[in-house]
């Protein structure tokens, strides 16, 4: 369910910092985010460990060797369908993730391996978009999913701290709206470490 695609880094020439897992907590989307006619998902949502972020034993391992020391995931549906009830395809829904690393290097191999991901597995032929130019490395995947819906993915790192924001039938400019307010709160968490 999570899919995160962008392609095309750069860098805004501030410093990256350095990020501790508590710093998550002012970093993360969170009910007060939910676009409009979108409601936070809990049971979806919140800190995940290495067990609940890692797809298989195989990711486990990698994330392993990279340095995972947390992950946080935020999922947003129609408000009507917080608490139960079937999604369709049509139906937007957003998804923004932050996961902190031990080290830049490993946070840097994560967001590659993840974008493989992505491309191969979760969107494949999807497009690159225009890099949105967050972080130390940024990048703006497009695509359609298995079920028809158009997809759009941002994601970056930020020293050793990677964020996404994925939306699924929903607009993209709102997309990037909700990744510059996560990559805001990084840099204000940033200055204060």
């Amino acid at each position: 369910m999570l899919a995160l695609v962008v392609l095309a880094a750069c860098s805004r020439g501030e410093p990256s910092g350095s990020f501790q897992p508590s710093d998550l907590a002012s970093i993360e989307l969170t009910a007060k985010d939910a676009p409009s006619g979108l409601g936070y998902v809990p049971a979806f949502s919140g800190d995940q460990n290495l067990d609940a972020f890692a797809r298989d034993a195989t990711e486990r391992a990698h994330l392993v060797q990279d340095g995972f020391e947390l992950g946080n995931g935020a999922v947003f549906v129609p408000a009507d369908r917080v608490d139960g009830g079937h999604l369709k395809p049509s139906d937007p829904i957003v998804q923004g993730i932050a996961v902190v690393f031990a080290q830049p290097s490993g946070a840097s191999s994560a967001l590659k391996r993840f974008l493989d991901d992505v491309r191969t597995r979760q969107l494949p032929g999807a497009r690159d978009g225009a890099e949105p130019g967050f972080g130390d490395e940024s990048y703006r995947l497009d695509g359609t999913n298995s079920d028809g819906a158009a997809v759009t993915l941002v994601a970056w790192r930020r020293g050793n701290v990677i964020l996404a924001v994925l939306g699924t039938s929903f607009d993209p400019d709102q997309v990037l709206r909700l990744a510059d307010l996560m990559d805001g709160r990084a840099r204000a968490a940033a200055s204060v470490s």
